[in-house]
């Protein structure tokens, strides 16, 4: 139709552009083409041969492939075949590209793999001693991972004839596990051998290929296992418990904040309740495993777990704010590798007298004695050890060994009779500690509870000049003295670092043919 003279300018270019043609759709990717297969006793090369005729597939067959098959399979696809023929008669086959299919005899080949750990052994203990003698600091060293536990309880510690104790050891060398597991898989049949480079990271097997498949899967859950990763936030808390919370925090009180994104499940049980080695009770994400023993009578509001969900440590400080005044002691924040023992210590070491001897030197008529001092040092300040053991649901389970110790000196004069009086600075030790193993969600945050001890202050005041006047001082002079309450909380919030912060990291490990093969 054409236009009339008189149509604006505009209007001609609208109407006279051509129409795009519409974009067509991508053709969809051709199935798998699907054949019956039936042989029997054929020779192995001539089958694996017959599966590349008339399909995408280009089979390259090994001169020294050997043997016969027998098998029966309908419907099927080539890679499905494949597999069929490596599961019961052991030829491996490789993909590469270009549509090759490489096949070879169901002999000893070798084989490489990579992995990445740090070479040598790591050795650590962690101990919790309730003792009747002498002092003791606690126990904790850096190493590898803790494998049981239990539970303890914070005081004074001693070093002497133990009533109590806890103490988890490991002893992990990681490339030595490793080659003992490749030993026992590939077994000591003529032509099998396993080689380790721990300093490169490289495991070369040969073996058969159904012994190399099983090696490259342990080794692939290896692989994901030592690669997870946890970041480990932690807040010590001592809260100076006000009027009404002396028996300790009420954590039942904390039920009533929960609102948003704030989620709280804990255990309750009425004043004089016994748990005892029966069986095991679980509430929400609470757990009180057997063989755990707690009375509740003394407790006055009942005793409580604690575990909640929450994005930070917000909600909580401020409910123990309402319980009385908060200090927050430490705040260590650290990550580490799946298994493997992280340790942070903060404060200082001091000598003291533990010991003394003494010696005597015979110089003709005359006799000598001199005494000889044994110094060791103590740590004052707060240690933390935690393990994660993180599972492929992200679930975590923890070894947390908090411990809070203040040594002070303490002047003591012993009396030696002949060789004289010493004044000697010994030392006096505080600790507050705890050994417990958790469970717990991503990003859920426990509290550990319950260590609690008592300070008196003295207060005196008076009258400047009078009250220091014999006899009559007592009159304007005022003396007080009161009594304070402190509660530690430990906080502890584990969250799973995967690949880009979320998730496992998705590992495949390389496996190259060398030595000739293709």
């Amino acid at each position: 139709m054409p236009v009339p003279p008189a149509a604006p300018a505009a209007l001609v270019a609208p109407i006279a552009a051509p129409i795009a043609a519409p974009i067509a759709a991508p053709a969809p990717r051709s199935a798998e083409a699907r054949f019956d297969l039936s042989v029997n006793n054929a020779p192995a090369a001539q089958v694996f041969l017959q599966l590349g005729v008339n399909t995408a597939y280009n089979i390259l067959v090994s001169p020294d492939l050997a043997g016969t098959v027998t098998l029966s399979l309908k419907q099927t696809t080539v890679p499905e075949a494949l597999e069929t023929l490596r599961e019961l008669h052991g030829y491996d086959f490789r993909m590469a590209s270009g549509n090759r299919v490489f096949v070879y005899p169901n002999t000893v080949q070798t084989r490489l793999y990579k992995i990445n750990y740090l070479p040598g052994r790591r050795v650590g203990a962690s101990d919790l001693r309730v003792s009747s003698s002498s002092i003791a600091q606690p126990g904790s060293s850096g190493g590898g991972a803790a494998s049981t536990g239990s539970t303890g309880s914070g005081g004074s510690g001693t070093r002497g004839q133990d009533t109590s104790s806890v103490r988890m050891t490991s002893d992990t060398d990681f490339w030595r596990e490793v080659n003992d597991a490749l030993q026992n898989m590939v077994g000591k049949e003529p032509g099998r051998a396993v080689t380790l480079n721990p300093g490169a990271g490289v495991i070369v097997v040969r073996a058969t290929p159904a012994e190399l498949r099983q090696v490259a899967d342990y080794l692939r859950a290896i692989q994901l296992t030592i690669e997870r990763q946890v970041m480990l936030e932690a807040k010590i808390v001592e809260v100076g418990l006000s009027k009404g919370s002396e028996t300790g925090v009420n954590w039942t009180a904390f039920r009533g904040i929960n609102s948003g994104n704030v989620k709280s499940g804990a255990i309750g049980m009425a004043p004089g309740v016994s748990l005892t080695n029966t069986g095991s009770l679980k509430d929400n994400n609470i757990t009180v495993n057997a063989g755990v023993s707690a009375v509740t009578e003394k407790l006055g509001k009942g005793f409580y777990g604690l575990a909640f969900q929450s994005a930070n440590f917000a909600a909580l400080l401020s409910f123990l704010e309402t319980q009385g005044d908060v200090k927050v002691l430490s705040s260590p924040r650290i990550a580490t590798l799946n298994n493997q023992k992280a340790v942070l210590k903060v404060g200082s070491d001091e000598l003291f007298v533990t010991g003394i001897t003494t010696t005597q030197t015979s110089t003709g008529s005359s006799t000598t004695s001199s005494p000889t001092l044994t110094l060791q040092p103590f740590f004052s300040g707060i240690s933390l050890d935690v393990t994660p053991q993180i599972d492929e649901n992200g679930t975590v389970m923890l070894h947390v060994h908090p411990a809070i110790s203040q040594v002070a000196e303490k002047e003591k004069v012993i009396d030696l009779g002949e060789l004289g009086s010493y004044r000697l600075p010994l030392a006096s030790s505080s600790i507050n500690e705890t050994d417990s193993i958790v469970r717990v969600q991503d990003g859920q945050i426990v509290a550990i509870g319950g260590l609690m001890r008592q300070s008196n202050n003295a207060d005196r005041s008076g009258v400047p000049g009078l009250s220091a006047v014999p006899g009559v001082g007592g009159l304007f002079r005022y003396q007080s003295t009161s009594e304070t309450k402190q509660e530690l909380i430990i906080l502890i919030k584990p969250t799973v670092i995967g690949e880009d912060g979320q998730g496992w990291p998705s590992v495949e490990l390389g496996a190259a043919k060398f030595n000739g093969a293709p």
